[in-house]
């Protein structure tokens, strides 16, 4: 299975207010959206502490990428002080979790194909 990567040449971020009085239930308040190529190739969402963080996923040639909200200072540090950065999709073969993969950011431009 390979490895589908993306330098990222851009990205903007979200930061939510709460919504303590509405009806809404949001899990991830903050997100980053990535670009490559002029194009949006990831978003990157961080959950608010306390909340279940769901399993990354691929999905129409998007890499969605979720963790807690304390390491969000650490991507965000890694894509203002590193060049380049890559975020890449690993499938991984589980005839359990069809789509299973990891998601994860690096700044090599060393990939291993498994």
């Amino acid at each position: 299975m390979k490895v589908i990567s993306h330098k990222i040449d851009s990205y903007t971020v979200q930061i939510y207010a709460s919504d303590l009085k509405g009806r809404r239930t949001r899990w991830g308040d903050k997100v980053i959206h990535i670009y490559s190529g002029g194009e949006e190739v990831a978003q990157a969402v961080f959950t608010i502490e306390g909340s279940k963080i769901p399993e990354p996923y691929s999905a129409d040639g998007k890499i969605f990428y979720f963790a807690s909200s304390s390491q969000f200072e650490s991507v965000l540090s890694l894509l203002r002080s590193a060049e380049p950065v890559y975020i890449a999709w690993e499938p991984i073969h589980d005839p359990k979790e069809p789509n299973d993969g990891d998601a994860y950011f690096f700044t090599d431009q060393v990939l291993k194909n498994k």
